[in-house]
C-alpha cells in the first residue's frame, strides 16, 4: 500500500476548495440573514425601519458565528488553508519545555476524526506532549494522563498489522514514560 504525501499536504487544501468552504459556511448563511432579516418585517409587516434595523445586526452575527463555527470545523477536521503558516512544536520530554494546553486539547478533538494507523499515531503524539509537560512542570497527574494515553494506543494496536513508524512512536512513549517513572515515584 503505497502512502502519497504526508499527512499536512493530505490535510492542506487548495484556495478554490477554501472558497467552496467559505461559501458554503460563511457566505451563504450571511447571505439568507441579509434576505430574511429585512423582508420579513418590510414585506409582512411593512415597518422599513425595523426591516433596516434587523437587516443589519441580524447579519453580523449571523457572520460572527458563522467564522466561529468554520473556524472549529476546520480545526477538528484538521484542513490546513492556504493561507496559514505551518507551525512546529518540538515534543523533546527531555528539552524541559512546556506544550501550550490548548494545542494539546486541538489534538485530542481531532481524535474522533481520525480512525485505524493515524489514531494509534496521535494517540502516542498526545501521550508524549502530556509526558512533556509532566516533566516540565513535574506533574504526577499528566504522567498518569501519558501513561493512559500510552495504553489506549497499545489497546488500538492489539490484533492490528502496523507500519514500522506507527509501533516506533509508541514504543518511543513507552521508552520515555520507563525513563521518567521513577521521578513520578512509580517502581
Amino acid at each position: 500500500m503505497e502512502r502519497k504525501g504526508t499527512e499536512i499536504e493530505r490535510n492542506k487544501i487548495s484556495f478554490l476548495k477554501w472558497l467552496e468552504l467559505t461559501l458554503l459556511f460563511v457566505i451563504l448563511p450571511s447571505v439568507v440573514a441579509v434576505i430574511l432579516s429585512f423582508s420579513i418585517p418590510y414585506y409582512l409587516l411593512h415597518n422599513i425601519t425595523l426591516a433596516n434595523t434587523l437587516s443589519t445586526i441580524i447579519p453580523i452575527i449571523v457572520f460572527g458565528i458563522s467564522v466561529a463555527y468554520f473556524g472549529k470545523y476546520r480545526k477538528s477536521h484538521g484542513i490546513i488553508t492556504p493561507f496559514m503558516k505551518r507551525t512546529s512544536i518540538p515534543i523533546l520530554p527531555d528539552s524541559g519545555q512546556p506544550i501550550d494546553e490548548k494545542y494539546i486539547k486541538s489534538f485530542e478533538a481531532g481524535l474522533k476524526f481520525v480512525k485505524g494507523e493515524e489514531y494509534i499515531k496521535r494517540l502516542a503524539m498526545i501521550g508524549m506532549m502530556y509526558l512533556q509537560n509532566a516533566v516540565a512542570y513535574d506533574n504526577k497527574d499528566l504522567y498518569l494522563k501519558a501513561k493512559e494515553y500510552l495504553s489506549k494506543a497499545e489497546e488500538a494496536m492489539k490484533g492490528k498489522d502496523v507500519r514500522f513508524e506507527t509501533r516506533l512512536l509508541v514504543d518511543n512513549l513507552r521508552s520515555k514514560i520507563e525513563t521518567y517513572k521513577y521521578r513520578f515515584g512509580e517502581r
